[in-house]
């Protein structure tokens, strides 16, 4: 089961909406919530995705380890910076050829 978190407050104007979304569905402000949040999860899963791949990539594991690593710790990220050593390929050939454009 999911852990339930704490959000920070709306704003005044976005609580009002809130509210009478909530009152017009017959739902609650918590379950409407709940339903956004998973939605936008929901749009934005292929961004997170290559973003995931992309820190894995950088930390020399696959994706799923790093999925894992970061549900186990949300702050393996912060704990597991970047190697200063590594040489991304994209990055070094993309200042290459600004060297070259000079």
């Amino acid at each position: 089961m999911p852990k339930r978190f704490t959000i920070g407050p709306l704003g005044e104007h976005d609580d009002h909406w809130l509210a009478v979304w909530s009152a017009l569905t017959g739902k609650s402000k918590a379950a409407l919530a709940t339903s956004v949040i998973g939605l936008r999860v929901k749009q934005n899963k292929d961004t997170i995705q290559e973003l995931l791949e992309y820190s894995a990539k950088l930390r020399g594991i696959s994706a799923d380890q790093l999925f894992d690593a970061i549900l186990s710790n949300p702050r393996y990220l912060e704990e597991n910076p970047i190697p200063e050593d590594y040489d991304d390929d994209e990055s070094s050939s993309a200042n290459k050829q600004k060297k070259d454009l000079r």
